[in-house]
C-alpha cells in the first residue's frame, strides 16, 4: 500500500508537506491528515506528499546499496524507485508546478540512465555465466563489468546523486513543488480519486495505442510498450487501497506477469546486442521468425497476457 499519512504533516494554512522524523514530531494539523487517511476522499496534495516521502526514501536506501556494496540488486531496485517517482510526477501533474516537476523528472532520468549501464552489464554477465560460457569471476567480461560499476559509482558521486532525494523533499517542504495559485490550491484540495481515475485512463490509453497484437511490434516498439505498462502498473499500485480485491487482484497479477515476460524479452535483446549477434541483413534486431525458442515463448506469453488485460478492461472505471 502506497498512500499513507503516517510520516506526513501539513503546514497550517498551506497543506504543504514537511518531513516527520520521529513519532514525537506533531503539529495541530497532523491529526487532521491522519484522520483523512489513505482513501478516495483523501486530499490530492496529502496523497502526493505521502507518496513522495515514501518514494524518496526508497531511492535513498537503494542508491546507498549501489554505492556501498557489490549487491546486484542495487542498480535494479534504485531504477524501480526512480521510475516510480517519475510515474508519480506524471500522475499528480495537475497539482504540481510544471518547471519543478520537469526538473525532478530530468534528474531522476539522468540517474536512471547511468544505473541502466550497470544493470544491462550485470544481466549480460549473469546470462553468460548461466549458459556456461566461461564468464567466471576472473574473466575479461567480469573485470569489465566491475570496472563499469566503479566508473558509474564515481560519476554519481561527482554528480551528487545522493543529494537528489533529500533536495526533493526540501523543495516540497519549502513550497516549491505543489501549485500555490488559486486554481492550483483548489485542485490540491480535491479528493484524490478523481485524479487517480484520470491518470489511469491516460496510462491505459497509452498502452492501447500500441495495438492489440504485441507480435506485430518490433523490439523498439515492444520496449516502449513495456515502459507504458510499467506506468500503468505503478499508477494503479499508488492507489491500491481504493480497489476491491476481486477486481484488482487478477488485473494486478496479469500486469506483473506481463512485465516479467517483457522484461525477459528485453534482457535477451540486450544480451544479443552486446554479443554482436545479428539477424538477416546484418541487423542487430530480429524479426519474429528469427527469435530463439526462449524469446518466442516469452513473446507468446506476453501476447496472451495483453489480450487478457484488454478483455478485462479498465476496472477502475467501475469502482465507486
Amino acid at each position: 500500500m502506497i498512500l499513507s499519512s503516517t510520516r506526513v504533516i501539513t503546514r497550517a494554512g498551506s497543506g504543504q508537506g514537511a518531513t516527520v522524523w520521529g513519532d514525537e514530531t506533531k503539529t495541530e494539523t497532523d491529526d487532521a491528515v491522519a484522520e483523512a487517511g489513505p482513501g478516495p476522499d483523501q486530499r490530492s496534495d496529502h496523497a502526493f506528499t505521502a507518496l513522495l516521502h515514501e518514494t524518496a526514501g526508497e531511492i535513498d536506501r537503494q542508491l546507498a546499496v549501489f554505492l556501498g556494496s557489490e549487491a546486484e540488486s542495487g542498480p535494479h531496485k534504485t531504477r524501480v524507485a526512480l521510475r516510480r517517482l517519475t510515474t508519480a510526477l506524471q500522475a499528480f501533474a495537475p497539482i504540481l508546478k510544471r518547471q519543478a516537476a520537469a526538473k525532478a523528472r530530468a534528474e531522476a532520468k539522468r540517474i536512471f540512465r547511468s544505473l541502466g549501464e550497470v544493470r544491462d552489464a550485470d544481466v549480460y554477465l549473469a546470462g553468460r555465466r548461466g549458459s556456461g560460457d566461461g564468464a567466471g569471476p576472473d574473466s575479461d567480461l567480469a573485470r569489465e563489468t566491475a570496472e563499469l560499476r566503479l566508473r558509474v559509482r564515481e560519476r554519481l558521486r561527482m554528480d551528487k546523486a545522493v543529494a537528489f532525494a533529500p533536495a526533493l523533499l526540501r523543495d516540497l517542504a519549502e513550497g516549491l513543488i505543489l501549485k500555490t495559485g488559486k486554481p492550483g490550491l483548489a485542485a490540491r484540495a480535491r479528493p484524490v480519486a478523481a485524479l487517480a481515475g484520470k491518470a489511469l485512463d491516460a496510462a491505459w490509453e497509452a498502452g492501447l495505442a500500441h495495438g492489440p497484437n504485441l507480435a506485430k511490434l518490433d523490439e523498439e516498439a515492444r520496449h516502449e510498450f513495456r515502459k507504458d505498462m510499467k506506468t500503468l502498473r505503478y499508477t494503479a499500485e499508488f492507489f491500491e487501497p481504493f480497489w476491491p480485491e476481486e477486481v484488482w487482484g487478477g488485473f494486478h497479477a496479469a500486469l506483473q506477469e506481463l512485465q516479467d515476460s517483457l522484461g525477459l524479452l528485453n534482457d535477451l535483446a540486450v544480451a544479443r546486442q552486446k554479443s554482436g549477434i545479428r539477424g538477416k541483413g546484418g541487423k542487430t534486431k530480429r524479426t519474429k521468425a528469427e527469435l530463439s525458442k526462449e524469446e518466442a515463448l516469452a513473446l507468446e506469453d506476453a501476447c496472451t497476457l495483453w489480450r487478457r488485460l484488454q478483455a478485462a478492461g479498465p476496472f477502475w472505471r467501475a469502482v465507486k
